[in-house]
């Protein structure tokens, strides 16, 4: 009888010694049963490009860019003035120019539109609008011009 009780004793001893030692979750799952719980991984943020869009003429746009991000600012003249847009999220955009005081005359804008190594222009009747892709760290550019006669 006197060794099942000092067995007892050092077996409690021991297991008392365990549990203060164990970090508390450890402890915890040891006697529960219960396996700490994984902490969840944050989800990776969504795709983003970017858009950009230059008046290199003098006169004042109003321009922007509607998709899954919608932009807008005005170009209020300064030669060679560009948006300050934050980063978009990808996909398919309009993006649309226009001047922004109406004029009498028939007034042609020229715009240049590069994504990637890809150029191509277009000529428009005082506003426009471009349906284009944007993609993961992509730039978009459009620049603005208005032809002297």
């Amino acid at each position: 009888m006197r060794t099942s009780v000092r067995s007892a004793g050092v077996l409690a001893a021991a297991t008392a010694c365990l549990l203060i030692t164990l970090p508390a979750g450890t402890a915890g799952a040891m006697t529960t049963g219960d396996a700490p719980k994984p902490k969840a991984a944050k989800p990776a943020p969504p795709p983003r490009g970017q858009i950009v869009i230059c008046n290199h003429s003098g006169y004042m746009f109003d321009v922007y860019a509607d998709g899954p991000s919608i932009r807008e600012d005005d170009l209020a003249g300064s030669f060679d003035e560009c948006t300050d847009w934050a980063r978009v999220l990808t996909g398919r955009y309009d993006i649309g120019f226009a001047l922004r005081i109406p004029s009498q005359q028939n007034v042609i804008i020229q715009a240049r539109f590069k994504r990637e190594d890809h150029v191509f222009y277009k000529v428009f009747n005082g506003q426009g609008v471009v349906t284009t892709n944007v993609g993961r760290g992509e730039l978009t550019r459009v620049d603005l011009y208005i032809p002297r006669a």
